[in-house]
């Protein structure tokens, strides 16, 4: 004759703290690509672009998809953010911010309409 399992709580917090150290800890969540290796999701992340004695601050940044970009003018000068063909942040007055979320990889360069010598490039990896 066999006896039940015995029930107890220590099972099954060894069950959950196993559990939540494969799927990479509190609130992380556990993703399996198409060949099956597991990877750990990351949260976006807000980069900010400051605009300021015509020049964009840092002039490049290297973010990754699902990550916002936020360029905020705080120069004098009106001024855009402008890459011909993927983005373009229209006119920018003094205290005016302008918001771009990061979808498709690439390097993107772009430039102010206004002041051709501002530059600055965008790499999304």
């Amino acid at each position: 004759m066999t006896r039940p399992p015995r029930r107890t709580t220590g099972g099954w917090l060894i069950l959950w703290a196993s559990t939540l150290a494969l799927a990479g800890g509190a609130g992380a969540a556990a993703l399996h690509r198409a060949d099956g290796v597991r990877t750990r999701a990351v949260a976006p992340v807000v980069h900010t672009v400051t605009i300021d004695a015509t020049s964009y601050q840092p002039a490049q940044l290297v973010v990754h998809p699902g990550d916002t970009i936020v360029w905020q003018n705080k120069d004098l000068f009106p001024h855009t953010v402008t890459s011909k063909g993927a983005f373009d942040s229209d006119v920018l007055v003094n205290g005016k911010s302008w918001r771009l979320v990061a979808r498709r990889k690439g390097t993107f360069d772009y430039a102010c309409v206004f002041h051709p010598v501002m530059k600055g490039r965008l790499t999304i990896e």
